[in-house]
């Protein structure tokens, strides 16, 4: 072998993060994680493709996906109701009344008696109000 020839079994493993999925391989990974149905993890996976494309300007759908898609996928459309039918502007509506609640439990809880609980709804009112934001993809 001379010195400008590389052995395939030096190359680095690839990052898992960035191994492409297929569509299925990716179902059935937030089938798993999040314990939805295959139909709802269709939608989910259906809207985030539906809202990148629109975010782009032109259609990602025959794109593949990674375990970062997977992430934003559990991360940003678990949280929607979508076996209720529930629309993103349900979606958005229901995260605003989350949101009043737990600042209004955040801003009457003693931090000095509970501060984890306090730091816990403080954050919960973070994470509602920015799902009622319309660039949120519910």
């Amino acid at each position: 072998m001379s010195d400008t020839t590389i052995a395939t079994n030096d190359w680095p493993e690839p990052d898992p993060r960035l191994v492409p999925l297929t569509r299925d391989e990716a179902v059935e990974q937030l089938v798993s994680d999040t314990g939805r149905s295959r139909e709802v993890v269709d939608a989910m996976i259906r809207d985030y493709l539906d809202d990148t494309s629109a975010r782009l300007g032109y259609s990602v759908h025959r794109w593949g996906l990674d375990a970062g898609d997977v992430a934003e996928i559990r991360r940003d459309y678990e949280w929607r109701e979508y076996e209720a039918g529930e629309t993103p502007a349900d979606a958005r509506a229901r995260a605003a009344v989350n949101a009043a609640g737990w600042a209004a439990k955040a801003a009457e809880v003693d931090r000095d008696h509970s501060p984890g609980y306090a730091s816990r709804a403080e954050q919960q009112a973070a994470v509602w109000a920015e799902r009622t934001e319309d660039g949120w993809p519910a």
